[in-house]
């Protein structure tokens, strides 16, 4: 594959992505400049906002914290909340919303038309809680149920929310500290965070080393780096090489061959269908390709940024592909889709 020649095609850019081998081989290449007109060139320590990949991290934090006892994926999240709890309706007197639900965007919610747009500089920063109680121009009205939990599959940032409000009442911590305290630092990562609005990236990140947004013409966004009100669902920053270090960690667990952050039963319960679809399971999507080998997944799309990771559960491998573009087209027939199947063909 010409990469070079495909990112004219599609106007991207930059790309970098990671390849990885029996769990132990990585292979990186980066193409591009990071901002259209600038001279920094992608390298090994381009960061990219990983967009909703965040809600995989935000996941592996959940599992972590129920497998060492503090949280019940199963449990009323009523009975964690503590300022603010879903109202009672016909939906939810028939099954409660709990975690393992939210984790599977099968809690009951829809989110509004609209919400959770990236935030506009000057707003003031939205709590959580107040995204919840529909307070704000990022989600309008409150979060309730709107169908029985388990009974369909609704695609929900605000489910997301809710995980968020359910850490910080019982842990009085938000996901990007409990992030970096369980999953980051133990992995020695360098170079991946949530990036909080109106704050700095963190020391010793260069704000050069990340990547600006791009629109479908290659032109730079007005955003430059766009920020959105729910960090746990979409505020992850990385580069495809720590991604794949997450990725690969979460196979060592599913094998039984050492992973740091889950045990082997958490894993193989975050890569399970749930509930009542067959395509996802615990803040992982699920598939198989042409061949039928099975794979999981997880993939952004934000103003200005496009990414994806796959990865297979028997042959133990996988990419993922982060590009500062937003090409107006979903990731499979996009140039992250193209990398990804010239990878495994």
């Amino acid at each position: 594959m010409n990469i070079p020649e495909r990112m004219k095609h599609f106007n991207v850019p930059s790309v970098s992505y990671t390849r990885f081998y029996g769990l132990n081989v990585f292979v990186n290449e980066q193409f591009g400049v990071l901002e259209k007109g600038a001279d920094r060139a992608a390298d090994d320590n381009a960061i990219f906002h990983a967009c909703s990949i965040s809600k995989m991290i935000t996941a592996l934090c959940v599992l972590k914290l129920a497998q060492d006892g503090h949280l019940d994926l199963y449990k009323d999240v009523n009975e964690y909340l503590t300022e603010w709890k879903i109202a009672d309706n016909e939906f939810v007197a028939e099954k409660k919303v709990t975690l393992a639900n939210l984790l599977a965007h099968q809690a009951g919610f829809c989110d509004y038309d609209g919400s959770f747009s990236p935030y506009k500089k000057g707003d003031a920063v939205p709590k959580t809680i107040d995204i919840l109680r529909g307070v704000t121009p990022y989600n309008p009205e409150e979060v309730r149920a709107k169908y029985v939990p388990e009974t369909d599959c609704e695609y929900s940032d605000a489910g997301y929310c809710v995980i968020s409000q359910v850490l910080q009442d019982v842990f009085g911590e938000d996901v990007p500290k409990i992030a970096k305290r369980l999953i980051f630092e133990p992995l020695g990562l360098q170079r991946t965070f949530f990036w909080e609005i109106g704050k700095e990236p963190p020391e010793g990140i260069n704000l050069e080393d990340c990547a600006a947004g791009h629109d479908n013409d290659g032109e730079v966004v007005d955003e430059i780096r766009a920020q959105y009100p729910n960090i746990e669902g979409a505020g992850l920053w990385a580069t495809p090489h720590e991604m794949a270090k997450i990725a690969v960690d979460l196979l060592k667990s599913y094998h039984g061959n050492g992973g740091i952050v889950l045990n082997q039963e958490m894993a193989k319960l975050m890569l399970t269908p749930y509930g009542c679809v067959n395509d996802i399971g615990l803040g992982v999507f699920l598939d198989k390709d042409k061949n039928g080998e099975p794979y999981f997944f997880s993939q952004g799309w934000g103003i200005g940024m496009q990414c994806k990771l796959r990865v297979y559960y028997d042959k133990q491998q996988g990419v993922v592909v982060m590009t500062n573009s937003e090409p107006g087209m979903e990731q499979d027939v996009a140039l992250v889709g193209e990398i990804i199947e010239s990878v495994f063909e």
